[in-house]
């Protein structure tokens, strides 16, 4: 816990909120802070009208893993009186603490001894990790896959109803996303190379399974049930992205598949590992530290760098050989491994960032790998009778270090103490009793660490605070002089995209900033791109005539009034021909009172799953001028709703939510009871 602590000292003016979030880390606090807000008043939002003037939300809900139960904490805090940003930002740092207890735990599990797994957790708890977090989502996929391989390795070893339940529910946490697809290489490259390296054991583990299988068959069923019941929102998210009620432009560019959320092999290549560069400051320049770089304590160096020779075993090769293989995967312009899966293996068509593996692998097996060299290094100084030599090689390893680092310029001097207190570990381990430096080396390391990793994320503070006034005083110059620009879509309706790309973004923009609109005339229209001229000059005028599609009305639908006015009620609730009863993601509650029948639009992306109700009967919904939706009102007084989806979606989606949140609770009494019972 004290290591946590320290970390959370190191981030504090991100927990403080001096410090905003940067990058994807943004859209997917806004998404979980969007869902959560709405779930803690009993909503679950399918429908976003926040996004783009409207889009299914589902592709945000498969990004943040909506069934996901420790997503409830930000809704328990938010019930407390804490502040959407604050709850959110805790949540990241429960996040992150979590998935370090489970690197902890592996690392005990494979290395056993207590030291060398905390020495593993400092160092992933302290790398770049601890940014990455406030940069990008991917602590979302770590977490559940960290624990899977901890619940997955706790099984091999011991077949308990708790492991088996972790491993599943891990698994379903994972699938309900729409990007299951890093952890499935993952755990092909992880499963192949211990059929490779442990034959004799895998056979063993499987036979042990099965015999846990036949011994526990409903249990056994009861969690595949819970994994395939998992699996469904991602299964109908895919079948929807083939239906082409949503685009992501940028992405799927070059794409070979009609699913919306495939994305073009040039895209990949643009987020491999090699084209961000971000390793070119891991060894110096770590005063000019930015978001995302890559950084690791100078003590996972100095132990890789001091074990050179030390005898290697079987847990190393493992470890190294899933390094290799995935990192070979990941730089996808200079190897022609990436491209053969892309073509022959469909899942690598969904797989955009790919430099992501080093996150969720690489990074975590190379520190593993890094302690495990570390662990035998000492081993083999126990086993010499020639411990001089190797007291003279770590010397002069550590002077190799300090001589390279003399070529570079602004080290760090937190850096130099990190050496020298590396250094000073291995005579205190030479010339004191074991047992001495067994107990001083736990604090020794945490401080070579900590000292160090304090002093860069300081330095990275300081440039972010620099770079956040510098476009502050940047956007301030540039208000009155930017150009309009049409929108950057990279989610949205498809109708909507069309819109955007044909409409004058002026125009557009002044059309968009009215929500409700009544019309006395409705005119029928072809979907092409001569209409959205005539769609473009009757916003620019407010014109009031509306357009539906001639291919889905009748034109008994069509209504001309040639006395009516010239302009459109752009502001019908002032003047109080419309009112607003209430408003969520999904539904809409109007009452309208009008003098004669009126089409009313509502500038909320239509969308097939909406369907209309007047006094309680349901009407036509049409889709109006283009994208948005329209009703016929009549005249009178009327009660209007709008409803997104179906009952049974709802009551499933609620189900799903509540089948997580009872086998999470049932896991934590399943492990309870196995801690006891070890006592």
């Amino acid at each position: 816990m004290v290591p946590y602590i320290c970390w959370g000292f190191c981030f504090r003016h991100f927990f403080l909120g001096h410090l905003p979030l940067f990058e994807d880390a943004i859209s997917y606090a806004d998404h979980i802070r969007f869902y959560t807000d709405n779930l803690s008043h009993g909503v679950y939002p399918l429908w976003d009208p926040t996004w783009c003037d409207g889009a299914p939300n589902d592709f945000f809900l498969r990004r943040i893993g909506d069934a996901n139960p420790l997503l409830f904490l930000i809704v328990l805090l938010k019930w407390f009186g804490v502040s959407s940003s604050t709850a959110y930002l805790i949540f990241l740092g429960v996040y992150y603490f979590l998935a370090g207890w489970a690197f902890y735990l592996i690392a005990r599990l494979l290395l056993v001894d207590r030291f060398f797994a905390f020495m593993a957790y400092v160092l992933l708890l302290f790398s770049s990790w601890g940014s990455e977090i406030f940069y990008n989502y991917i602590i979302i996929i770590f977490l559940p896959i960290i624990w899977f391989f901890y619940f997955l390795l706790s099984f091999s070893r011991k077949a308990q109803r708790a492991y088996f339940l972790g491993i599943c529910f891990c698994a379903g946490m994972i699938v309900t996303t729409y990007i299951p697809f890093f952890f499935l290489t993952i755990m092909v490259v992880f499963s192949f190379l211990c059929a490779l390296f442990y034959w004799h054991e895998l056979s063993d583990f499987l036979k042990r399974s099965l015999g846990f299988f036949i011994k526990n068959k409903v249990f056994t069923i009861l969690c595949i049930c819970f994994l395939l019941i998992s699996c469904i929102p991602g299964l109908l998210f895919y079948k929807e992205s083939k239906s082409g009620d949503f685009v992501l432009p940028g992405r799927h560019s070059g794409a070979d598949s009609s699913s919306a959320i495939a994305v073009g092999l040039d895209n990949v290549a643009s987020g491999d590992i090699i084209s961000h560069g971000y390793f070119d400051r891991i060894l110096d320049n770590h005063t000019h530290l930015d978001m995302g770089d890559i950084y690791l304590p100078y003590v996972f160096f100095l132990i890789l760098l001091t074990s050179t020779f030390a005898r290697a075993y079987k847990l190393i090769f493992f470890l190294l050989f899933n390094i290799l293989a995935i990192a070979l995967i990941t730089v996808t312009s200079a190897a022609g491994v990436h491209r053969f899966l892309y073509e022959h293996v469909i899942i690598f068509k969904f797989i955009r960032n790919i430099y992501y593996f080093f996150w969720l692998a690489i990074l975590p097996m190379g520190i593993l790998l890094s302690v495990a060299a570390f662990k035998s290094l000492l081993e083999s100084i126990d086993r010499s009778s020639k411990k001089a030599y190797w007291l003279l090689y770590i010397i002069a390893c550590h002077l190799i270090f300090i001589f390279f680092l003399r070529g570079h310029q602004e080290v760090l001097w937190g850096a130099w103490t990190a050496i020298g207190i590396s250094l000073l570990y291995f005579l205190l381990y030479f010339f004191c009793e074991k047992k001495i430096s067994y107990l001083i080396g736990f604090c020794m390391i945490f401080l070579a660490v900590f000292i160090q990793s304090a002093q860069v994320y300081e330095s990275l503070s300081g440039n972010l605070f620099r770079v956040q006034k510098n476009v502050e005083i940047r956007e301030h110059l540039n208000v009155a002089s930017a150009p309009l620009a049409k929108m950057d879509i990279y989610y949205s309706s498809s109708l909507f995209a069309i819109l955007v790309k044909y409409i004058d973004p002026q125009v557009l923009d002044d059309y968009r900033g009215h929500k409700l609109m009544l019309y006395d005339n409705v005119v029928p229209c072809e979907d092409n791109t001569a209409f959205l001229k005539t769609l473009q000059l009757a916003m620019a005028n407010n014109a009031n005539i509306a357009f539906v599609p001639r291919s889905e009305s009748t034109p008994g639908n069509w209504v001309s009034k040639q006395s009516a006015s010239l302009h459109a009620d752009n502001d019908p609730i002032t003047s109080g021909k419309v009112s607003v009863v209430s408003f969520d993601a999904n539904t809409w509650v109007l009452r309208t009172h009008l003098a004669d029948n009126q089409f009313l639009v509502i500038n909320d992306n239509y969308n097939l799953g909406w369907h209309a109700f007047i006094n309680g009967h349901p009407t036509r919904l049409f889709r109006a001028n283009f994208s948005f939706k329209g009703v016929w009102v009549p005249a009178g007084d009327s009660k209007i709703v709008l409803r997104f989806s179906d009952p049974k979606e709802y009551i499933f989606r609620f189900f799903l939510i509540g089948l997580f949140a009872g086998t999470f609770l049932y896991l934590l009494v399943l492990l309870k009871r196995n801690r006891t019972s070890n006592v």
